[in-house]
């Protein structure tokens, strides 16, 4: 038993259409003339990819866009697809404030123990580390950091949008989107400005308030002023705060974190990379990236299809504790390839055990941090390179929540037992059979939503996860069921020849 904590018609009249179609038409027309009245962010500028497993490319999104519907990260890029506009045009509600974290260095220390020694902040990544902490407890999607990409804790601004976002003008909020993004813009190209006034700059003494700025934040580095502006110049980009992102995904993850530690307990893996899922999905099991990324731990097809079910109409990928069990297949894969180092496994969950070797040969050196210092290729860029310091900034951010959120809401507890079918069914039947409402059928089992949708055969074979109730209802249905059995997985064996793609979840639990 796997305990998890949970909590058109359409009008044909032809005076009706030409009227909706008048409306339409204007509606659009302000769109473009709005769009086309505000200067856009360069993309390659503002360039803030998110963190993505090995297959996911780094692809920008809105850049004051409503958070969890695509997580892909922070919100980021420009995008004037029409239809993403009508999505932005609802309000969500307040965001949550930012945060103020008093014992920040004690709590990077882990001065409660709270983590185990191999996951403590290494001191060539304290800094990187520190900057990702600060993202996920200090700043909500509000606010824009303005800094450093080769160097991330290099903040030259923090631009605060909230004013606009929570204006009551302009009406619609991806209105109020573009307003705040023509905001960065600007102190975007202040900060451009100042930099190449420092690069070419004799003389110090008489500097302009931007420069200011940017000469305080620079003194952080090592060098001239001259060259230290002339790098920065070439590497500026824009981050958008998670606290509140990441105060959704500690509300949800009680759903589905004892059970995950469970897995990984039985793989002999070290539960803190059970905290994955934070960087990559805020736990929302619904996440889909606009080039295919799926479920929590954000697993692309390819990946996807070599440890769980992934069909046009059953996805495993957005089934948590499925899915942890391929996580934690692959991680272990990777800590099995790249010298039993998970510095190394966690970077290449994003980038790919053959890139990272390329990394090791070039660095000559099995550190993460110098690999970082030593190597950078078009491939090897900001997302890989700081996928391992967001972890550990999500790390110790999720431990420590207590000192940094107050008053979540956290999901109730839900037991759920893993068992397969014996014969296949139609799905709509296997949901009328097994007496739970569709809501909950879905929240148990959200890797045949399609299936239902579509009245798809469920194979035999297949897992499902259920209630004590509905477990009893499909009885006749359904082979035994895994009640909490542990099983150590045998240390000779391989991760991908443990668990095939129709066995139960709970297999080893």
């Amino acid at each position: 038993m796997i305990k998890v904590n949970l909590t058109t018609k359409l009008d044909t009249k032809k005076k009706k259409f030409t009227a909706g179609f008048v409306m339409t038409v204007v509606a659009l027309t302000g769109v473009v003339a709005l769009y086309n009245s505000v200067q856009m962010v360069d993309t390659d500028t503002l360039l803030a990819e998110t963190s993505a497993p090995v297959e996911k490319s780094n692809e920008p999104m809105v850049l004051a866009a409503d958070s969890n519907a695509e997580m892909d990260g922070e919100a980021t890029g420009f995008n004037l697809e029409i239809p993403q506009f009508v999505a932005l045009d609802e309000d969500t509600g307040p965001i949550a404030e930012s945060g103020i974290v008093e014992n920040r260095e004690e709590i990077l220390n882990d001065y409660q123990n709270l983590i185990s020694e191999e996951f403590h902040i290494p001191e060539n990544l304290r800094d990187r580390v520190g900057f990702w902490f600060d993202i996920y407890t200090l700043h909500n999607s509000n606010k824009r950091l303005i800094h450093h990409s080769v160097y991330p804790w290099i903040v030259f601004e923090v631009v605060d949008t909230t004013d606009i976002i929570n204006s009551d003008t302009p009406k619609h909020r991806w209105m109020r989107n573009l307003k705040a993004d023509a905001l960065v813009k600007q102190q975007v190209e202040k900060t451009k400005t100042a930099l190449k006034s420092l690069a070419k700059k004799k003389n110090l003494d008489d500097l302009t308030d931007d420069e200011k700025r940017v000469m305080e934040a620079l003194s952080r580095l090592d060098g001239e002023v001259k060259e230290k502006a002339k790098f920065a110049l070439k590497n500026i980009r824009v981050q958008t705060g998670q606290r509140n992102f990441f105060q959704e995904g500690l509300e949800v993850s009680p759903k589905y974190l004892p059970g995950m530690e469970e897995i990984f307990e039985n793989y002999n893996l070290p539960v803190e990379l059970t905290r994955i899922p934070f960087v990559e999905s805020s736990f929302n099991k619904h996440a889909k990236s606009k080039v295919g990324a799926s479920g929590i731990w954000q697993f692309m097809g390819g990946t996807g299809r070599k440890f769980m079910v992934v069909t046009d109409n059953i996805d495993e990928r957005h089934s948590p504790f499925k899915a942890t069990v391929a996580a934690a297949q692959l991680l272990k894969e990777n800590h099995m390839i790249l010298k039993r180092s998970w510095p190394l496994a966690i970077t290449a969950w994003n980038h790919g055990p053959p890139g990272i070797r390329k990394g090791m040969a070039k660095a000559k050196s099995q550190d993460l941090g110098e690999i970082i210092a030593k190597y950078r290729t078009k491939s090897f860029d900001f997302a890989s390179s700081n996928f391992y310091s967001e972890f550990l900034g999500a790390l110790f951010a999720e431990k420590y929540h207590e000192e940094a959120f107050k008053d979540l809401n956290y999901s109730e507890k839900l037991n759920l037992h893993t068992v397969k079918l014996s014969r296949s069914i139609n799905a709509k039947e296997l949901l009328r059979r097994s007496k739970l409402s569709e809501d909950n059928f879905m929240l148990f089992n959200p890797d045949l939503k399609k299936a239902v949708r579509v009245n798809a055969q469920v194979p035999s074979g297949f897992t499902l996860m259920l209630d004590d109730d509905a477990r009893d209802q499909l009885k006749g249905i359904v082979a035994k069921a895994t009640l909490g059995k542990k099983r150590k997985v045998p240390k000779s064996t391989t991760a991908s020849s443990e668990v095939s793609l129709s066995e139960p979840v709970a297999r080893d639990l």
